[in-house]
């Protein structure tokens, strides 16, 4: 007899432009896009202010679906997602936790802010990880002797992304009571391309090659592709199963496969009926007590573009424009036209150096000031920010108001070393440097879009909270250094080439790391409003008219400076009150 389990992975980046809020200590406030637009799904018309808006409207139907089809699925919802969805739509966020509750859907965590993880530093991972688990504590709680999931985002998985998850359970065991056990037990979601031997079919449990022999579940992505993409009835997609054979399957995909139309809900319904009643075991994922051992492939993940695999398996060349087999840079077409990737490479390194200076000056700050074990005080101020940031979610589970107070358990975590003003610049800026690595603008081939616009805008207001941390801190030569990082990597962008940052490059195509292809790649696709590349219409953007930085400097100004991008290929099918280009209306 044969089990099948289906995944959904819910998650939304956002359409923040702006973060107004000078005060780190006080409730924060963001300035999101006014690009409306209109979703249909079936008869329903749904109208949100951005996209981000419109589509966290849909999920209000996933609560009566998942219902209606008891036990058949596990979840993902990353924390700002849910979040916002509770900011939006109060009855739907609760429709989600009440089914994690009783276990109409099964519980799977995923970090906040979408990262490909095996990009970041091991400091930024374990801060990552220490926030979910935070987040997630009350859930967590209340699913003890349930099995608990792990979704890297996008699956992109590495050997030390998973050390630093372990260093994180380790320290969440000692730190919160009644959770060792489920996070111990935790089984990885991941894809069966992943694995360095092809899996047996039917196979869709392992054990991971390592120390703690994690048990892992792989999807099957010819039957992921089905349900998502496919126009097979109920019956068809049964007989597709039929045909693998006995065994254990998985199917996977994002949420929106889900709740894309009410047919697909209508015929995941259909489906899970029909495979029961043809002796098909449909269920949540539940780790076997053995599983064959095999090896997830390092910087592989489950989006990667088919056409580059090596060996069959999907690296992560989607997000450094560099194939991973050889380190060629690689080119897309994007509107019927060949765009190198050149610029996701530049967009990588821009984005780690801004991530390093960040990590360096916050330990920086601590270790003068004393502060003992610097780089685990840093991922605390992490987590006690984060719930400051995410304290509505933590007050609808019922955790105190005093519990989610900044300003409280940066007294207690620093124990007066480090002046509470600059403590708080400090640990908002380094959790918008982590809201600014998420991973959605390189996974586009085109960088003028509104989630690039989003992560500059974030990595440049957190450079300029490290350097009000330090200019409050009496060092302003490091505040002035901070914006000559901004000056070179975002505000000087369309300028790499010629500085010769890519010398050393070869490309598949000759012209793929040409002077030609780079600022092609740059331009414009609002050009009837900014001739400005979108990384210097983003810091600009964030910095504000006018001004000084913390130190006294002037801010730069440009003409041009607007939030209006071009608009994402994968959105077309909205209809956007401006169908030309992602717009920002004022009001």
């Amino acid at each position: 007899m044969s089990t099948l389990s289906f995944h959904f992975h819910g998650y939304q980046p956002g359409d923040i432009v702006g973060w107004p809020e000078p005060d780190p200590l006080r409730p924060q406030r963001i300035e999101e896009r006014h690009s409306p637009v209109v979703l249909r799904i079936g008869p329903d018309r749904i109208e949100g202010r951005n996209w981000t808006d419109a589509v966290l409207r849909t999920y209000g139907r996933m609560g009566s679906v998942l219902g209606r089809a008891e036990s058949s699925a596990s979840v993902d919802i990353e924390p700002q997602t849910l979040t916002w969805l509770l900011e939006r739509d109060p009855s739907a966020y609760r429709e989600i936790v009440a089914a994690y509750d009783v276990g109409t859907a099964g519980f799977v965590m995923t970090p906040p802010f979408h990262p490909i993880l095996p990009h970041l530093h091991r400091q930024e991972r374990e801060a990552l990880f220490d926030m979910m688990i935070d987040f997630y504590s009350p859930l967590l709680r209340r699913s003890a002797g349930r099995p608990i999931g792990l979704w890297l985002p996008e699956a992109c998985y590495s050997r030390e992304t998973m050390e630093s998850f372990r260093e994180s359970t380790r320290q969440a065991s000692l730190d919160h009571d009644g959770m060792a056990d489920s996070l111990q037990e935790a089984y990885l979601v991941a894809d069966g391309r992943q694995l360095a031997r092809p899996p047996e079919p039917g196979r869709a449990w392992i054990r991971l090659e390592t120390t703690d022999r994690l048990p892992a579940i792989v999807r099957d992505h010819s039957l992921s592709g089905e349900f998502a993409f496919g126009a097979t009835t109920a019956s068809e997609f049964a007989a597709s199963v039929h045909g693998r054979g006995n065994g254990a399957f998985l199917v996977a995909n994002d949420l929106e496969s889900l709740l894309a139309n009410p047919h697909q809900a209508e015929r995941y319904e259909a489906i899970v009926r029909a495979l029961r009643g043809g002796r098909v075991q449909v269920v949540q994922p539940t780790p076997p007590a053995e599983a064959p051992p095999s090896a997830l492939v390092d910087y592989s993940s489950w989006s990667d573009y088919d056409d580059l695999l090596a060996g069959g398996i999907p690296s992560d060349t989607r997000w450094t424009g560099l194939r991973r087999s050889d380190g060629l840079v690689v080119a897309r077409n994007h509107r019927d036209r060949p765009l190198s990737q050149l610029w996701k490479h530049a967009f990588t390194l821009a984005t780690e150096r801004v991530e390093t200076a960040i990590r360096r000056r916050a330990l920086q700050v601590l270790q003068s000031a004393g502060v003992a074990r610097h780089t685990y005080v840093l991922r605390r101020l992490a987590v006690a920010y984060g719930r400051h940031w995410f304290r509505e979610h933590f007050r609808a589970q019922g955790i105190a108001a005093q519990e989610t107070d900044f300003a409280r358990s940066a007294e207690e975590i620093l124990g007066g070393k480090v002046d509470l003003e600059v403590a708080g610049f400090l640990a908002r800026g380094y959790v918008l440097m982590l809201m600014g690595m998420r991973s959605d603008p390189r996974f586009w081939d085109n960088p003028d879009t509104r989630v690039t616009f989003q992560n500059v805008v974030l990595l440049s207001a957190a450079l300029r909270d490290l350097a009000e941390a330090s200019r409050l801190a009496a060092d302003a030569g490091r505040a002035r250094a901070l914006r000559r990082l901004l000056q070179a990597t975002f505000l000087e962008f369309s300028d790499w080439h010629t500085r010769g940052e890519f010398a050393a490059f070869q490309s598949v195509l000759a012209w793929e790391t040409s002077e030609t292809a780079w600022y092609a790649s740059l331009e414009s696709e609002v050009r009837q409003l900014s001739p400005l590349d979108v990384m210097k219409r983003a810091a600009l953007f964030a910095l504000g008219p006018g001004g000084e930085w913390p130190g006294g400097e002037p801010m730069p100004s440009a003409d041009g400076v607007v939030a209006d991008t071009g608009h994402i290929v994968g959105e077309a099918h909205g209809e956007w009150a401006n169908p030309r280009w992602c717009e920002h209306r004022p009001g």
